[in-house]
């Protein structure tokens, strides 16, 4: 198989991420009384996949690599094709020794996430042995209980310390040699875990299941939200472009999709859709000239996702029409 860079990786975890948390008023343990769960409900489908990979991921960072894949070992060889969450849970417990009922509770049998800060004081010790920085974790969920990877990053080495945090705050000491330039909290993202660029694509993941169930209003309801938290998310944007543009609204679609062009430019494939969609305006808008320079700068990207420079080069022989009757 391929392995992802960095960049995609995390990228990947924050979408994942962003899944687990967007329908999540159901705690995973009572899924299988989940009205949608015949695996035709988005809502279902986030917190079993999205939720469930998350929490595997979260199990492995606190009881480590060896102790996970002997549970998953141990998982894959029970003779049974199902097993409860009661049953994983001892399994886990007797690979890693470790009580992982806390563990367990917060994430089977609750919802939500915590929000992690810090905050911290730097001290340099005597005779040259470098500098303690002392500091506190701050989270919003009073019952969680996780390790929490801290790194200190400075001129020189980076340092990086696994902290038990336990309730609303949790103190930590870290010495470095070098002088600290950065404190980061949960640097891998191991955690499923709230902030606001995560809570922005909560909410245009949510857009984009109520455009998908025809409730326009409430997409754009989400996706507004989601620019009120980052007016240069370029992702945002687009999506409101599209409700628009789907009620052949082009002049607030176009706004839209130009805001997309502006802003953060990511994902990458924005700029080509964004060009492409604006030549589709004004060749409904009648304005054929300005359609025709908006599809060659979509030709210019080179970015031919979901065929987008394919589709741009044959309106550029063959105007766009909207289709007739309904706007859906």
């Amino acid at each position: 198989g391929r392995t992802a860079t960095p960049a995609v990786a995390a990228d990947a975890i924050l979408n994942v991420s962003a899944s687990a948390l967007a329908f999540n008023s159901v705690p995973l343990a009572d899924a299988a009384r989940y009205p949608g769960r015949r695996g035709d409900s988005r809502e279902f489908e986030a917190m079993t996949y999205d939720k469930g990979a998350m929490i595997l991921r979260m199990l492995r960072w606190q009881i480590g690599d060896a102790a996970f894949q002997q549970t998953l070992h141990e998982v894959l060889s029970q003779a049974d094709k199902s097993i409860s969450s009661a049953k994983f849970e001892q399994i886990a417990e007797a690979a890693s020794h470790e009580n992982l009922r806390p563990f367990f509770s917060q994430w089977l049998n609750n919802t939500g996430a915590p929000t992690l800060q810090d905050k911290w004081t730097l001290y340099r010790l005597g005779n040259n042995q470098g500098f303690r920085t002392v500091g506190e974790i701050d989270e919003d969920l009073d019952l969680f209980q996780m390790p929490v990877e801290v790194q200190v990053e400075t001129e020189g080495k980076t340092v990086n310390k696994r902290v038990q945090v336990m309730g609303p705050q949790t103190q930590f000491t870290i010495d470095t040699f070098g002088i600290p330039r950065k404190v980061s909290l949960d640097p891998e993202r191991w955690l499923l875990r709230n902030d606001d660029a995560l809570q922005v694509r909560v909410h245009i993941l949510r857009g984009l299941a109520k455009a998908a169930g025809n409730d326009d209003a409430g997409a754009i309801a989400e996706y507004r939200t989601a620019l009120t938290l980052d007016a240069t998310s370029s992702l945002a944007s687009y999506r409101l472009g599209e409700i628009y543009f789907r009620q052949r609204n082009y002049q607030a679609a176009e706004d839209a999709f130009r805001a997309a062009l502006n802003g953060d430019g990511v994902p990458k494939w924005i700029e080509v859709w964004s060009d492409l969609q604006l030549g589709k305006i004004f060749d409904a808008s009648g304005q054929r000239n300005r359609a025709i320079n908006e599809y060659r700068e979509a030709i210019e990207t080179h970015d031919d996702t979901s065929g987008a420079v394919t589709l741009a080069s044959d309106y550029l022989k063959r105007p766009y029409a909207p289709p007739a009757g309904a706007t859906h």
